[in-house]
């Protein structure tokens, strides 16, 4: 009966009475929920894992969500030198595309000189905090094992834990 009064009252009144939520240890920034990992996992490890709570890797578009992620991965671990977000070229070198296959974009934050695709392999993005390249980004190989940041949609994925 709870679920049905729940669902009635949710009908009438807007959705910031009922807020959703996100998926455990997830913080909401401008309607999307975001945490970033202290584990480390391949590009395409990292994106299964945050598929398995809902989401995908990160997908930061303009400088406000760009710095609240840099923040993000800087509160979970001062050792983590590099973060996997959700861009890549894999599908064309040279075009860059978010994981959920749209256009890069005008922003893109790049390090000096990067995306240089060095070595011919490297297809994959993420946050460099070395002091050269400090909280810019850069591409990599995908087969790198890194941090990783998620999103997601509040209301969707589970309470599991990344491993």
């Amino acid at each position: 009966n709870i679920l049905k009064i729940t669902s009635l009252y949710s009908f009438f009144l807007p959705d910031q009475y009922f807020p959703a939520s996100c998926p455990k240890g997830y913080t909401v920034f401008r309607g999307i929920c975001y945490k970033a990992f202290n584990t480390t996992k391949t590009f395409s490890d990292a994106a299964a894992a945050c598929g398995k709570d809902g989401g995908t890797l990160a997908m930061p578009r303009d400088a406000e969500t760009d710095a609240f992620l840099i923040s993000l991965y800087k509160s979970v671990s001062d050792r983590g030198k590099f973060w996997w977000f959700g861009l890549h070229d894999q599908r064309e070198e040279g075009s860059f595309e978010w994981v959920d296959g749209s256009a890069l974009g005008t922003y893109s934050p790049w390090a000096s000189e990067q995306p240089d695709n060095y070595g011919g392999s490297e297809d994959c993005v993420h946050y460099s905090s070395y002091w050269t390249t400090k909280e810019k980004w850069n591409d990599a190989s995908c087969t790198s094992v890194f941090y990783f940041i998620c999103q997601a949609v509040p209301g969707t994925g589970s309470n599991r834990t990344i491993s």
